[in-house]
């Protein structure tokens, strides 16, 4: 579905992606785990196009995106979930998520889509006409990986979803995360929670200073003796 081949990413002169390489398959959750500025945030946002890499390859299914401006990465069906939520605060639920799907042309489908994400999502449906700024931290987060999902996505990129919240909240974004991938989405998850993370991915990718250390299975990673001593603390 996504491959990064010998990406380089500068912000001024200092190279904070170094040849990253990394592969994620259709259907799979692939997790990112690192440290606070080990390059997780930058990895997704140059795959979304909002930074451009100095050198290297980003592939959608075969095809080359480097040339693609972000709005037609989105219809070609990568969306970003972005770390902080950003919803729209003054609009309410609805509102929020028809931001979501202001590309797509098959509005007549909308119905059944904002069916399928209040099941999955009840608090939104509860608080549909609430403004988004008054919600909560956990469902101003649900809020916007709805908001992503709407956009009906390929690819979805999430970035730091469980940062702030509580271990409840932690709990229930993990649900859903599977929940996606039993239904065949591709996510490709940017995660500081170890734990979390490698408990819901297939496979994980462990950064450090904008380099790749580590690659496995999500399982196994877990099992790594640096992996335990420097993300899970024990």
């Amino acid at each position: 579905m996504l491959e990064l081949a010998g990406i380089d990413v500068h912000y001024a002169k200092n190279r904070v992606l170094k040849s990253m390489s990394l592969v994620v398959g259709k259907g799979e959750v692939v997790a990112l785990v690192g440290a606070n500025a080990a390059g997780k945030t930058t990895t997704l946002r140059t795959i979304m196009g909002l930074k451009a890499p100095s050198s290297g390859t980003i592939r959608l299914e075969g095809s080359d995106l480097g040339r693609v401006p972000t709005s037609e990465r989105v219809h070609r069906g990568i969306v970003l979930v972005p770390e902080g939520r950003q919803v729209f605060p003054r609009f309410n639920v609805t509102e929020n998520l028809l931001m979501g799907a202001y590309h797509r042309r098959d509005r007549n489908a909308l119905d059944g889509d904002f069916r399928t994400l209040f099941e999955m999502f009840p608090r939104l449906a509860e608080r549909r006409r609430q403004a988004a700024g008054s919600m909560s931290g956990g469902e101003q987060q649900m809020l916007a990986i709805a908001r992503g999902l709407i956009a009906r996505p390929k690819c979805l990129l999430l970035d730091e979803p469980t940062l702030g919240l509580a271990p409840i909240i932690v709990q229930e974004i993990g649900t859903v995360i599977r929940r996606l991938a039993a239904d065949g989405l591709t996510v490709l998850l940017a995660e500081q929670n170890a734990a979390m993370a490698l408990g819901v991915a297939d496979r994980a990718y462990v950064l450090e200073t904008g380099r790749v250390s580590l690659e496995g299975r999500g399982a196994d990673l877990v099992d790594n003796e640096a992996v335990r001593r420097n993300y899970l603390g024990t």
